[in-house]
């Protein structure tokens, strides 16, 4: 007679236990770069439903995003712009995951005073200035993230207990600056009025200026009148013509109302583009009002 033994063996898993029962959400995050870098607070809820001790603290602890390190990146397509995240608007000190995260700054760590009570906790989204990514052109970046919190026992180990889970997304805006400086002066983003004095008026006489560009998409030149391409003093006038750019001279008879100049169908350089704007005088009668004739134009740049 045989006899066969079956011998079994089945894995034991310890699972840990999520005693403390966190209630955790995030909101998507939404911001659009400009002029300047900026810390743009972000929050996280959390609430403990289970009163034992061990729940009233917690470590939060950020994923590091779809470039799969700390240099962290949104993306569109195949393009990317970078960002990061933070415990405190000093930006000092990247949040990090677990168990990367070994210093107090690089999670984020809280208590949970009452049970059954939410509590909000900021973080902060680094974004980069417009120039930083001039050349990436306008569009909607993002990443998918995870926040992974831990209860903290007595003893100081942790217990895992849930997850958040947001989107974060940063827009390049489709945008266009002026400047308006002295013939043949660089871009300044500060300097947009700019008076033309003639001096003695003459017939036919030319004052210029720059009209400097920049942009990251396609862009029209307008121009708009207060008094419909003329001088004014009381009731003398004194016409001009205009030009801008590759334009002709024309004017602007349409007192209040935007003329189109020209057009660019794609952005500039960073250090911005320049266009000389040419104000040309008509006849000046010899009867004219001595003093002060004026026009105020006013240029718009619109982005494409």
């Amino acid at each position: 007679m045989k006899v066969i033994i079956f011998i079994l063996l089945l894995p034991i898993y310890v699972f840990a236990a999520r005693e403390c029962d966190f209630t955790v959400s995030s909101n998507n995050f939404v911001g659009t770069l400009t002029n300047n870098v900026q810390a743009v607070s972000h929050s996280f809820s959390i609430r403990r439903n289970n009163n034992a001790n061990r729940c009233r603290t917690f470590r939060a602890f950020f994923s590091r995003g779809g470039s799969g390190n700390y240099n962290r990146q949104a993306s569109s397509g195949t393009s990317s712009i970078p960002y990061n995240l933070y415990g405190d608007s000093n930006l000092v000190t990247v949040l990090k995951d677990y168990p990367d995260a070994t210093q107090v700054n690089e999670y984020i760590t809280g208590s949970l005073i009452d049970n059954n009570t939410n509590y909000n906790f900021n973080f902060f989204v680094k974004q980069l200035d417009l120039d930083s990514v001039f050349s990436t052109g306008d569009g909607y970046f993002g990443d998918n993230l995870q926040i992974s919190f831990y209860s903290v026992e007595n003893n100081g180990s942790l217990t895992y207990e849930n997850t958040a889970y947001f989107y974060l997304q940063l827009i390049i805006p489709r945008y266009a600056e002026l400047s308006l400086v002295p013939l043949g002066a660089s871009h300044d983003p500060t300097s947009t009025q700019y008076v033309m004095n003639f001096g003695t008026l003459t017939s036919n006489e030319v004052q210029s200026a720059t009209l400097n560009v920049k942009g990251n998409v396609g862009f029209g030149v307008y121009m708009t009148s207060q008094n419909g391409s003329v001088l004014k003093k009381g009731s003398s006038n004194i016409p001009y013509q205009i030009k801008v750019g590759p334009t002709n001279y024309v004017s602007l008879s349409n007192a209040g109302q935007e003329t189109y100049m020209f057009q660019k169908n794609t952005g500039t350089s960073i250090n911005a583009e320049s266009y000389p704007i040419d104000v040309r005088l008509g006849t000046v009668p010899d009867s004219a009002e001595t003093g002060t004739y004026e026009d105020v134009i006013t240029v718009t740049v619109k982005a494409w």
